[in-house]
């Protein structure tokens, strides 16, 4: 049950960050709306990588200030295990769904919406936060500045907010399911000898569209079709406006 209830705050960890960086992408997509499109891919690379490096500072910090031990400077072992393995499946799953936008891309029509992207870039992006999320863990004195300070308590201040929390509540019941069903899996691969990264197309339960996904990512990532291409990422963030909205602005 200690486990569980890990994961399921974990969940409310990713799933407001997530919110969070939506509404700060709304604000950073207006002041940029006019960017050259070349500045456009640049900049929001540089946000991806921004991102990534704070969600999981944040994490990281978020396990740290709510261990039952209640010690902030050091994690214990169990929850070092269980929050890396969490956040690689979390991980894994978004590297899936990139390789799908990949086989959308090969259609012409579905090229607008899915450009194609590089795996490899999004593998080395992935491999790269894991390992940071492990030195944030096992060294906190990195973490503790007043960005990664300001998101964990916004985290914690949205999460006791009523009706937030109650929202918040049943998508980190998702994410639970989801973390559960993808460890599944990947044992299961494990033991058949496949492929532990294959995307899954279909089956399974399904919530707003891609199983256990943060809904805020999925809003996100369908308006990203601004200047015809889209931003690499899922989470789980609403970080673009449609252009019928830039045609209002104007």
């Amino acid at each position: 049950m200690e486990v569980l209830n890990f994961i399921f705050g974990l969940g409310i960890a990713f799933s407001i960050f997530g919110f969070i960086w939506a509404l700060i992408m709304i604000l950073l997509n207006f002041i940029t709306n006019r960017l050259d499109v070349n500045l456009k891919q640049i900049h929001f690379l540089v946000l991806r990588v921004i991102k990534y490096v704070l969600l999981v500072s944040v994490v990281a910090n978020y396990i740290l200030l709510n261990q039952e031990s209640g010690d902030a400077t050091s994690v214990t072992t169990s929850n070092m295990i269980i929050g890396v393995a969490v956040m690689a499946l979390y991980f894994m799953g978004k590297l899936q769904k990139r390789t799908i936008f990949n086989q959308f891309a090969q259609h012409k029509l579905l090229a607008l919406l899915a450009p194609p992207i590089d795996p490899k870039t999004e593998g080395y992006l992935f491999s790269g936060s894991i390992i940071l999320f492990i030195f944030c863990l096992q060294f906190p004195m990195i973490i503790g500045n007043p960005i990664v300070n300001w998101f964990t308590m916004s985290i914690t201040s949205v999460y006791e907010a009523p009706i937030f929390g109650w929202i918040f509540s049943a998508i980190a019941f998702f994410f639970l399911i989801n973390m559960l069903i993808r460890a599944a899996n990947v044992i299961g691969s494990l033991v058949t000898g496949q492929p532990i990264n294959k995307p899954k197309t279909g089956g399974g339960f399904q919530f707003g569209g891609q199983m256990g996904s943060n809904p805020f990512e999925q809003f996100r990532e369908q308006q990203q079709t601004d200047e015809g291409f889209v931003d690499y990422e899922d989470v789980t963030d609403v970080e673009d406006v449609t252009d019928s909205d830039n045609k209002k602005l104007d």
